[in-house]
């Protein structure tokens, strides 16, 4: 696996990423190089994040960047996304990240996303993660953007892991960044 720089990732343009993240440190500094990517490449982003951990990345974001790079950023709480109408309902996911990348649209037709998904269940509905990130596969490739769909990694089996390498074209992990060589493009 390549070793994970800010350069590597920065130059991806477009495509459909899976993060099964390990460590919370390695997490933020990725969704940091991932951010700072979009700023260079004049993208506007929107970044789904947990509630735990939207005051470290503001933070983060209000020391490295100005009020007018700021301005190209759209955090927003995931809650309101995966456990707002039940646990992990994917019309309702579909439907307030279309909403929600439609007002950015409006700003900039260049747009990466990241969405690190969660879900209350203690194992999550292999079927439902299935059939969002299938549809999210079709969205992302049809729009010509970057999306990175993070998971806590040790909340995953090793057959959900495999299932969603398969939805994803690239794989992303705290240190590294490769081709998933399971992906299957419908």
């Amino acid at each position: 696996m390549e070793v994970l720089h800010d350069v590597k990732l920065g130059t991806i343009q477009k495509g459909h990423v899976f993060y099964p993240f390990q460590q919370e440190e390695a997490y933020i500094r990725n969704l940091m190089l991932f951010i700072r990517g979009g700023l260079e490449n004049k993208q506007h982003m929107l970044i789904v994040e947990s509630m735990r951990n939207i005051t470290k990345v503001k933070n983060r974001m209000n020391r490295l960047y100005t009020e007018e790079q700021l301005s190209s950023i759209s955090l927003v709480d995931n809650f309101d996304y995966y456990f707002f109408h039940g646990d992990f309902n994917t019309q309702h996911i579909l439907r307030a990240f279309q909403k929600d990348l439609s007002v950015i649209k409006n700003l900039n037709s260049s747009i990466r996303t990241w969405g690190h998904v969660e879900w209350v269940a203690e194992e999550p509905n292999s079927n439902l993660i299935k059939e969002f990130e299938s549809i999210a596969d079709d969205y992302v490739h049809q729009e010509g953007m970057l999306s990175v769909c993070a998971y806590q990694g040790n909340s995953l089996s090793s057959t959900m892991t495999e299932t969603l390498e398969m939805l994803h074209q690239y794989v992303l992990t705290d240190e590294g960044f490769r081709l998933s060589m399971l992906y299957k493009r419908k």
